[in-house]
C-alpha cells in the first residue's frame, strides 16, 4: 500500500504519523510481545528494528520539568541535560526535531527560539518546532529561525478559532502542523461510549471533558460521527484521521494506540478521499460539535496557545 507523505526536516514522512504516549500514558501499557508486532513502533523503536534507523523521522518532546510541570525553554543548560537523557534511551538513532513541549509565557519567543537554535548549532538535533502556539507567536518564532513544524491539538473535537488560524498559517508558510490528540483523547475512536469504559488510573480521568457533566454530551458528539463514519464503510477515526489531512495538505494527524490492528487502521486514513459532498456533510457535524468542558485541567491553560 502505498502511503501519501510529506516532507518534515528534510525528509518524507507518511500524511499519518504515530504519537508514542499511548504506550506510557496509560493505564494500561502494552506488554513486549505488543511492542515486538511488526507493523507498530515501540518507544525506542531501533533497539528492535535497527535497519529502521535511517527511515523513522523521530520527534521528541521535551523542555519541560517534570517535577515542578513548567516548560523551562529558557533554561539553555536544563536543555542540555534533557537532551542528554533522551540520547541517552535512545542510543545511537539521533534526535531529528526537537520539540519543547510547552513555551513559558515568562520566556521572551527571541530568547527561547534562540536557545534552540544554539543547541542545534551543537548538533544535538537536526531540527526543532513549538507546541501549543497561536499563529502570531508561530509567526514571530519564525522571523527568528525557520520552524521544521508547529504541534497543536486538531480534531473534529478541537477546531475552534485560534485552531483554524494556526492551521492557515502553516499552509501559508508550508510549515508542517503535528495534530495531536486527532482523535479527541478517544471519543472520536469510540473507545469511551459511559463512564465505566474510563480506566482505573487513567490520566485523562483528570481532564474536564470526561468528568459526569461533561461526558454525556462528548459521548453523544461521538456515536453522531459514528453513523456518518458507518454510512461511508469507514470507522470513526478513520473518518476523523481522513478529514484532517484534507482540511489542509500540511496537516499530519499523529493518533496514539497500543492496539497493532488500530494502527495500521489508523495509518490506512491516508488514502481515504472524500467527495466534494461528503466533505460538506463532515464539515457539517464539525460546525455543529459543542464539545462540553475545557481541554486540560486549570493548572496547564496557561500554558495552552500562547
Amino acid at each position: 500500500m502505498s502511503i501519501p507523505t510529506i516532507a518534515v526536516a528534510g525528509r518524507q514522512v507518511g500524511r499519518i504519523g504515530y504519537g508514542l504516549m499511548q504506550l506510557t500514558w496509560t493505564a494500561a501499557p502494552p506488554t513486549e510481545e505488543d511492542l515486538s508486532q511488526p507493523s507498530k513502533l515501540p518507544p525506542t523503536p531501533v533497539q528492535l528494528y535497527p535497519e529502521y534507523k535511517e527511515k523513522i523521522v523521530l520527534v521528541v518532546k521535551g523542555a519541560a520539568d517534570p517535577v515542578a510541570r513548567q516548560p523551562k525553554i529558557g533554561d539553555i543548560d536544563f536543555l542540555r541535560k534533557d537532551i542528554a537523557d533522551i540520547q541517552s534511551i535512545l542510543g545511537d538513532k539521533p534526535i531529528d526535531v526537537y520539540l519543547p513541549a510547552r513555551l513559558d509565557p515568562n520566556t521572551p519567543i527571541e530568547k527561547a527560539i534562540g536557545n534552540l537554535v544554539t543547541l542545534q548549532k551543537e548538533g544535538l538535533f537536526s531540527a526543532f518546532g513549538v507546541s501549543e502556539v497561536t499563529a502570531e507567536t508561530a509567526e514571530k518564532a519564525h522571523k527568528v529561525a525557520p520552524l521544521s513544524i508547529v504541534e497543536n491539538e486538531v480534531s473534529l473535537f478541537h477546531q475552534d478559532e485560534a485552531t483554524r488560524k494556526i492551521v492557515e498559517w502553516s499552509k501559508t508558510n508550508k510549515v508542517p502542523i503535528f495534530a495531536y490528540a486527532p482523535l479527541g483523547r478517544g471519543f472520536l475512536a469510540g473507545r469511551f461510549k459511559k463512564p465505566e469504559d474510563i480506566p482505573e488510573g487513567f490520566v485523562m480521568n483528570n481532564f474536564p471533558w470526561f468528568q459526569p457533566e461533561a461526558f454525556e454530551t462528548n459521548a453523544k458528539l461521538a456515536e453522531k460521527l459514528e453513523e456518518i463514519a458507518k454510512s461511508k464503510g469507514l470507522t470513526a477515526s478513520q473518518l476523523a484521521l481522513a478529514w484532517l489531512t484534507q482540511k489542509s495538505e500540511y496537516i499530519i494527524p499523529i493518533p496514539g494506540s497500543s492496539k497493532p490492528d488500530r494502527v495500521q487502521s489508523n495509518t490506512e486514513a491516508a488514502n481515504i478521499k472524500f467527495t466534494p459532498e461528503e466533505l460538506a456533510e463532515i464539515d457539517k457535524y464539525a460546525e455543529a460539535v459543542k464539545v462540553a468542558g475545557d481541554r486540560y485541567p486549570a493548572p496547564a491553560q496557561k500554558y495552552l496557545m500562547q
